[in-house]
């Protein structure tokens, strides 16, 4: 279960972030906290404006650095989902699983600052749990700060 890139016309390159004391597997969404120097890994609280990143390579609680992908507003991602994709849940905004290896698609639109990706629109057969869509890039600004 994981994150995979579609299409990325920007042809973003992978980097090493920084990260420390945690698992990371290949295609999970990684995230940048306010005044965080290391990246810690998704889930269902990462918020639209956090800069966000998919692994490459797996890391250890051991490591110290993760290879991925700095995730831009161009790219289409391919997802897999916690449930079954529907075509009309096209354009709903979504939050990432428990993990961030998945999409929480409930079948619904979810209008919170936690929804971090768009559903462009479901791929292969019925019991797939596969769809395309928009990881939101983030800007690192929280919009609600005061």
């Amino acid at each position: 279960m994981s994150f995979r890139l579609v299409r990325d016309p920007l042809d973003t390159q992978a980097e090493e972030f920084p990260i420390s004391s945690q698992t990371v597997s290949v295609g999970e969404v990684l995230e940048l906290d306010i005044g965080a120097v290391n990246w810690t890994t998704g889930n269902n609280s990462t918020t639209h404006w956090q800069k966000k990143a998919v692994a490459i390579e797996a890391a250890t609680t051991a490591a110290t650095v993760v290879k991925a992908i700095l995730v831009n507003d161009y790219q289409l991602w391919e997802a897999d989902t916690e449930n079954d994709g529907a075509a009309a849940d096209n354009g709903d905004r979504m939050l990432l699983g428990t993990g961030g290896l998945t999409v929480n698609n409930t079948g619904t639109d979810n209008t919170t600052k936690e929804a971090c990706f768009v559903q462009f629109k479901p791929i292969g057969d019925s019991g797939d749990n596969t769809i395309l869509g928009w990881l939101i890039a983030g800007t690192g600004v929280n919009p609600d700060a005061t």
